[in-house]
């Protein structure tokens, strides 16, 4: 009802986040935990992770090849390894399904599993309780999380529009989260100052494939709250909040789902972000 919904809706505006537990049933996140293994059993390795290279020039080659298969990940279902898990040859040296750190950047348009869960109707009614008129869906990405932490930072950096404050992040738990196995930490407030850093497109001929203007502040580390969350937890995420995971010190994997929703409405999509819509997919409506 919208007595009860409210508050929820203040407290997301206040925090720049809102923890939603039970969001997701146990059989849905079962389900995506069984079709992402089924992605990966039928991984092929990308060919930039195959070339045992010796010299410069090929060296330049293989960075090339990694970013192009970054920049244009955007529509399609794509395989982003953990670091020192795959020979000069391509073949894995840890078991495949340990070697992918996350999956990207178009499950919610290729795959039916995750499509079915971006635009299920408790998705699209949240929507329209948060009063997002023309919702679009931007990316979307399957986190195996790894040891490693992520350093504090904000959505929008990456996903950069005009004005800010038009994106959200849906933040799904595949399994418990605890501070153990590497949860989200918050700073409560902290989607009210804008961005400080920006990471665009490099200029085409630059070693880089992108690069970041401007730089992230230091964060004072007790201003980070964590958010440990149930599996099946729903963290909605405001595109301008400073979050961050600490690694993963437990025996227990992470997994979660994330999408990131723009209101499209009277927005201008960045052309300098690193994800651009494509004719074979435009951002599509989280709404059907």
């Amino acid at each position: 009802s919208e007595e009860e919904q409210s508050p929820r809706l203040f407290q997301f505006h206040k925090d720049g986040f809102l923890v939603l537990e039970q969001f997701f049933s146990a059989e849905e996140c079962d389900g995506m935990r069984s079709q992402i293994q089924r992605i990966v059993a039928e991984m092929e390795v990308p060919p930039h992770c195959r070339t045992a290279f010796s010299t410069r020039e090929e060296e330049q080659l293989q960075a090339q090849g990694s970013s192009d298969y970054f920049l244009t990940s955007g529509d399609k279902i794509r395989f982003f390894f953990e670091k020192g898990v795959l020979d000069e040859k391509g073949n894995f040296l840890i078991p495949k399904e340990k070697s992918v750190s996350k999956i990207g950047h178009a499950l919610h348009a290729h795959d039916p599993v995750f499509k079915q869960i971006t635009h299920s109707p408790k998705v699209q009614e949240l929507g329209r309780k948060l009063g997002l008129e023309r919702p679009v869906v931007v990316q979307s990405m399957y986190i195996f999380k790894s040891l490693l932490a992520v350093t504090p930072h904000q959505d929008a950096t990456f996903l950069h529009t005009e004005p800010l404050g038009r994106i959200l992040g849906f933040w799904i738990a595949l399994e418990d989260a605890t501070q153990e196995n590497g949860c989200l930490w918050f700073i409560p407030g902290s989607h009210t100052n804008g961005i400080t850093r920006r990471m665009v497109r490099a200029a085409s001929g630059a070693s880089t494939c992108v690069e970041f203007v401007g730089s992230e502040p230091a964060y004072d580390d007790k201003q980070f709250i964590p958010l440990p969350i149930s599996k099946g937890g729903l963290i909605l995420i405001h595109g301008e909040v400073v979050h961050k995971s600490e690694l993963n010190s437990s025996e227990s994997s992470r997994h979660a789902f994330t999408f990131h929703v723009m209101e499209a409405k009277g927005t201008t999509w960045s052309k300098e972000n690193w994800l651009q819509p494509t004719p074979e997919l435009p951002f599509p409506s989280l709404y059907t």
